[in-house]
Protein backbone atom coordinates (compact mmCIF):
# COMPACT_ATOMS: atom_id res chain seq x y z
CA UNK A 1 0.00 0.00 0.00
CA UNK A 2 1.38 3.54 -0.62
CA UNK A 3 2.00 5.83 2.08
CA UNK A 4 0.11 9.49 1.13
CA UNK A 5 1.81 12.53 2.94
CA UNK A 6 -0.99 14.74 2.20
CA UNK A 7 -2.60 16.51 5.38
CA UNK A 8 -6.30 14.57 5.85
CA UNK A 9 -9.20 16.12 5.95
CA UNK A 10 -11.68 15.24 9.04
CA UNK A 11 -14.98 15.88 6.87
CA UNK A 12 -16.53 15.92 3.88
CA UNK A 13 -19.67 17.98 2.90
CA UNK A 14 -21.50 18.10 -0.27
CA UNK A 15 -21.45 21.32 -2.46
CA UNK A 16 -24.51 22.53 -4.11
CA UNK A 17 -25.45 21.67 -7.98
CA UNK A 18 -24.34 24.24 -9.84
CA UNK A 19 -21.05 25.16 -7.89
CA UNK A 20 -17.93 25.71 -9.91
CA UNK A 21 -14.02 26.27 -9.03
CA UNK A 22 -13.31 29.21 -11.86
CA UNK A 23 -9.93 30.02 -14.01
CA UNK A 24 -10.00 33.10 -15.71
CA UNK A 25 -6.87 32.75 -18.77
CA UNK A 26 -6.02 36.28 -20.98
CA UNK A 27 -5.13 36.34 -24.16
CA UNK A 28 -4.39 39.52 -25.67
CA UNK A 29 -7.39 40.87 -24.55
CA UNK A 30 -9.78 38.34 -24.74
CA UNK A 31 -10.81 36.55 -21.61
CA UNK A 32 -11.49 32.84 -21.29
CA UNK A 33 -13.84 30.99 -18.07
CA UNK A 34 -12.78 28.02 -17.13
CA UNK A 35 -15.16 26.42 -14.90
CA UNK A 36 -14.84 23.18 -13.00
CA UNK A 37 -17.69 21.47 -11.39
CA UNK A 38 -17.19 20.98 -7.73
CA UNK A 39 -18.35 17.86 -6.22
CA UNK A 40 -17.64 18.89 -2.73
CA UNK A 41 -15.78 20.51 0.39
CA UNK A 42 -13.07 19.00 1.83
CA UNK A 43 -13.00 20.08 5.75
CA UNK A 44 -9.00 20.06 6.97
CA UNK A 45 -8.19 19.71 10.08
CA UNK A 46 -7.39 23.68 10.34
CA UNK A 47 -11.36 23.63 9.52
CA UNK A 48 -10.50 25.44 6.06
CA UNK A 49 -12.74 24.33 3.13
CA UNK A 50 -10.83 22.68 0.01
CA UNK A 51 -12.99 22.43 -3.06
CA UNK A 52 -13.49 18.70 -4.64
CA UNK A 53 -12.90 18.58 -8.24
CA UNK A 54 -11.82 16.27 -10.49
CA UNK A 55 -8.73 17.81 -11.40
CA UNK A 56 -6.85 17.64 -7.75
CA UNK A 57 -4.51 20.58 -8.95
CA UNK A 58 -7.01 22.33 -9.87
CA UNK A 59 -7.30 24.24 -6.72
CA UNK A 60 -3.64 24.53 -5.93
CA UNK A 61 -3.23 28.72 -6.64
CA UNK A 62 -2.70 30.72 -3.80
CA UNK A 63 -6.36 32.24 -3.98
CA UNK A 64 -9.14 30.74 -6.32
CA UNK A 65 -12.74 31.52 -7.14
CA UNK A 66 -15.70 29.87 -6.31
CA UNK A 67 -19.14 30.58 -8.52
CA UNK A 68 -22.04 29.65 -6.10
CA UNK A 69 -25.28 28.70 -7.35
CA UNK A 70 -26.87 32.26 -6.92
CA UNK A 71 -24.40 34.05 -9.00
CA UNK A 72 -21.80 35.17 -6.53
CA UNK A 73 -17.94 34.46 -6.99
CA UNK A 74 -15.92 33.99 -4.21
CA UNK A 75 -12.55 34.25 -3.29
CA UNK A 76 -10.88 31.94 -1.03
CA UNK A 77 -9.24 34.86 0.63
CA UNK A 78 -12.62 36.13 1.30
CA UNK A 79 -13.58 38.78 -1.34
CA UNK A 80 -16.79 38.90 -3.25
CA UNK A 81 -18.75 39.60 -6.17
CA UNK A 82 -22.18 40.06 -7.21
CA UNK A 83 -21.44 38.30 -10.29
CA UNK A 84 -19.34 36.44 -12.46
CA UNK A 85 -19.22 39.08 -15.00
CA UNK A 86 -18.15 42.30 -12.21
CA UNK A 87 -15.05 39.30 -11.12
CA UNK A 88 -14.30 39.15 -14.54
CA UNK A 89 -13.85 43.25 -14.79
CA UNK A 90 -12.09 43.67 -12.10
CA UNK A 91 -9.28 40.89 -12.58
CA UNK A 92 -9.20 42.82 -16.40
CA UNK A 93 -8.64 46.19 -14.40
CA UNK A 94 -6.12 44.43 -11.94
CA UNK A 95 -3.92 43.08 -15.07
CA UNK A 96 -4.19 46.29 -17.03
CA UNK A 97 -3.36 48.21 -13.40
CA UNK A 98 0.20 44.96 -13.20
CA UNK A 99 1.44 45.76 -16.43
Amino acid sequence: MQKNYRPGGVGMIPALPGTYLLHLYFDSHQAELVRCNILGWQVGADRRLTPLVVDPHAADEDVWHVLHPDGRVEASNGKVWDSAEKWISDERRARREAA
